[in-house]
């Protein structure tokens, strides 16, 4: 399975996966022709696209769709709550899903799960394909337990650092309470002490961790970086973070030689020179 991304952030949002038979992207926050441009940069022709997921209807998850569904014959996968907000999208390729759907597609497969989200019907995926896994969580207002129990077992994850507390009440005065306060709310945005607090719970051996969705407003690169770099050294667990830059693809990710990426430690020193049972049983056989 391979993975990067094409952009993260609020200028747009969108998440490519390859696996051997199938090649999905997860939003279409970006305009078609910028989605084709930076995928033929990678050499991959946007035509051969075997999925869309959407995980919300918010503009800089779903700007680009209305032209991808024109252009692209392919399944979009979507909720339904999503879905009653995309009026303006004529499609027969629309397929709804809903929590805790399980997706078999071929070589590889795809776990549905709610997120919680100031949206209609907000929902995460995770790919899974030959044993390797990768999940989508960005726009979180909070990480449920269900959602840490899932990262645990993924092998890259795609996690939130939206803002930090610190540098909103140092720098971002000018900024609406009202703004704020749904940045910061229940339902909002995940923040870099909710970020590191999901790390610090799920985090294991092995995995990649992509900082995602990382504003240029209400957080520096610098703070969210350090700050988890720390968190990650404190723990002593063998990661490999990476970071998501608004407006920047990410290199690919070849999960399929994870093991043989360089470890978190090395890279570091280097720069330095519903019912929970029921929940558990349908995330096991997925997980």
């Amino acid at each position: 399975m391979k993975t990067f991304a094409l952009a993260t952030g609020s200028s747009g949002n969108c998440i490519y996966v390859e696996t051997a038979n199938q090649k999905f992207i997860v939003d279409c926050g970006l305009s078609f022709s910028k989605s084709k441009e930076i995928l033929e940069q990678k050499g991959i022709n946007i035509s051969e696209l075997t999925g869309i997921f959407i995980t919300h209807e918010h503009s800089d998850h779903v700007a680009g769709l209305k032209q991808f569904a024109k252009q692209l014959n392919c399944p979009i996968y979507v909720s339904k709550g999503t879905l009653s907000m995309l009026e303006d999208i004529d499609s027969t390729n629309f397929i709804i899903v809903k929590h805790h759907d399980i997706l078999d597609l071929g070589d590889s497969r795809v776990f549905v799960v709610n997120k919680p989200h100031d949206a209609k019907e907000a929902i995460s995926f995770i790919v899974e394909s030959k044993s390797r896994k990768v999940g989508f969580f960005t726009d979180l207002g909070h990480v449920p337990d269900e959602l840490i129990h899932v990262m645990k077992n993924l092998d890259m994850i795609y996690l939130e650092c939206n803002y930090s507390s610190e540098f909103i009440k140092e720098y971002c005065t000018h900024m609406s309470p009202r703004y704020l306060n749904r940045l910061m709310s229940n339902v909002g945005h995940l923040g870099l002490h909710q970020t590191i607090d999901a790390i610090e719970r799920f985090a294991r051996d092995g995995q990649i961790i992509m900082l995602s969705h990382i504003s240029e407003n209400t957080i520096t690169y610098e703070e969210a970086t350090t700050s988890i770099f720390r968190t990650l050294l404190n723990m002593s667990v063998d990661i490999q973070l990476e970071v998501s830059f608004q407006g920047e693809a990410t290199e690919m990710f070849d999960l399929t030689l994870l093991d043989k990426k360089s470890s978190f430690i090395e890279k570091y020193e280097d720069s330095l020179s519903d019912d929970s049972s029921q929940k558990a049983s349908i995330i096991e056989e997925v997980l």
